[in-house]
């Protein structure tokens, strides 16, 4: 590791005047990635609440559609174990219920991860 002092110290530096240009270069691209990532950032969480906002309707009707599609679902496997393959309908019954619950836990668990995604791109204090 080069001491700072050595780095702009004209007589006894480590380094070379073209490593000196990369060096600062690089620092100069480096902030300037920083300051555009922060404006990005701030614009693209605008952007991506609308566009969250605007899918709201049709996570609704899924919702809504799921409870009747498990219902059936249920009958459907009471009915295979009335008939006799108990072991065909009790699956009918375990992913219906599974199915329903994991349809009305979606959202929720997508919110949980655009919180994770938003604390990930958001600057530290």
């Amino acid at each position: 590791m080069i001491p700072w002092r050595d780095f702009f110290d004209e007589m006894g530096s480590a380094l070379t005047t073209r490593q000196k240009r990369k060096l600062s270069a690089l620092l100069a691209g480096v902030t300037t990635a920083y300051v555009l990532r922060l404006e990005h950032a701030e614009a693209a969480s605008g952007i991506a609440d609308r566009i969250i906002r605007a899918f709201d309707p049709l996570i609704e009707v899924a919702q809504g559609v799921s409870y009747p599609v498990a219902f059936l679902m249920i009958c459907g496997g009471f009915l295979l174990i009335m008939v006799g393959q108990r072991s065909k309908g009790l699956a009918f019954l375990k992913w219906a219920a599974i199915g329903y619950v994991g349809m009305q836990f979606a959202p929720a668990i997508m919110q949980i991860l655009v919180s994770v995604g938003k604390a990930m791109v958001t600057p530290r204090p």
